[in-house]
């Protein structure tokens, strides 16, 4: 931890390290997970010989609410509740994972980074105004100052 590393912004910056380490360690997570033609539930009771009827009776509903929840699924609005009620009756547990499309900390590098600028940006045209503008180099090094400090306080200011 820094010195300017808030409780706070250690707090944000060990769980991005800590999910960042799992995907790292767990790259097969990363891979195309789609479900086939038709989806899972379909998939996976028709694979073990199974009817809507007998899917319905295992879940404790009916036939036609079994062929519903697998239509939802195909249409991406099943509930998780009726997802894992389904998976139960076939045998099988619902695992639900996001996945980042890029590490964590650098999601919030490039967030805090466009939000530094945007923050330097209105201050240098303020500046400006009153004929005290400042060089390139200097906001650049502002820009970076502000970066590390949003970080460092794990600021949710970075998503404004």
């Amino acid at each position: 931890m820094s010195s300017k590393e808030t409780l706070a912004g250690l707090h944000r910056r060990l769980q991005r390290k800590e999910i960042d380490q799992f995907f790292e360690a767990n790259p097969r997570l990363r891979l195309d997970l789609s479900p086939p033609t038709g989806g899972w539930l379909k998939a996976i009771r028709t694979s073990l010989g199974m009817t809507t009827e007998q899917l319905g009776r295992r879940a404790g509903v009916t036939q036609s609410t079994a062929s519903r929840a697998e239509r939802a699924e195909t249409e991406g609005r099943i509930s998780l509740n009726t997802l894992e009620r389904m998976a139960d009756a076939l045998g099988c547990d619902v695992g639900y994972t996001l996945i980042p499309r890029t590490a964590l900390d650098m999601v919030v590098h490039n967030r805090a980074n466009q939000a530094a600028h945007r923050i330097v940006g209105e201050v240098t045209q303020g500046m400006a105004l009153e004929g005290q503008s400042t060089d390139d180099h200097s906001r650049s090094g502002q820009v970076d100052a502000v970066r590390e400090r949003l970080i460092a306080q794990g600021s949710s200011e970075i998503w404004d």
